[in-house]
């Protein structure tokens, strides 16, 4: 009984945690006006080893992908993907050939997208992604990206405006009863 006791104990202290390898939408700024634009760094973090894959993207109706740049550590034929619809980016592609497959954080890719409507935003990483290293395949926790996007203010120069043409109006009204 003492054996499993010893034995337990050195599991328990040598046993190291284990972390999750996670890839991350990770947006400059979480609060944006309509017609803004917002760039977003696709990330791994805590990787063992990662040496290539592709990235389906996800929106909603409030955002739209204007472009993607591949990090250029990842140097064997890089895509940048396209729209397959309004939503939907697919075939973001990187591989690390020439260089050592990586490990821990980097960066991936960076998207930039375009505000189009007022209201919170979701941008994701689809299932359909997929992700390698030498061993094979592996499968990263992914952590999706919201942003709150707010409609354009009225400009103080056009409330001004606005205060103008109604005291114009109000003097014309004025000269007009006068007149009668």
């Amino acid at each position: 009984m003492k054996k499993i006791y010893f034995i337990a104990v050195l599991v328990f202290l040598f046993s190291v945690p284990a972390q999750a390898a996670t890839v991350s939408l990770v947006p400059d700024a979480t609060s944006i006006t309509v017609g803004d634009q917002l760039s977003v760094n696709i990330v791994g973090s805590d990787f063992t080893e990662l040496s290539n894959g592709f990235i389906n993207l996800g929106t909603d109706d409030n955002l739209q992908v204007m472009s993607v740049t591949i990090d250029p550590y990842w140097d064997f034929a890089p895509s940048t993907g396209s729209a397959v619809s309004p939503n939907e980016w697919f075939g973001i592609e990187f591989d690390a050939l020439f260089n050592p497959p990586a490990s821990g954080n980097f960066t991936i890719a960076t998207v930039l997208f375009e505000a189009l409507l007022p209201g919170q935003s979701t941008a994701s990483i689809l299932e359909s992604s997929a992700f390698y290293s030498s061993a094979g395949i592996v499968l990263p926790d992914t952590i999706d990206s919201q942003v709150s996007i707010s409609a354009v203010p009225l400009p103080p120069a056009a409330w001004l405006f606005l205060f103008g043409l109604g005291w114009i109006f109000r003097l014309s009204k004025s000269t007009n009863k006068k007149s009668m």
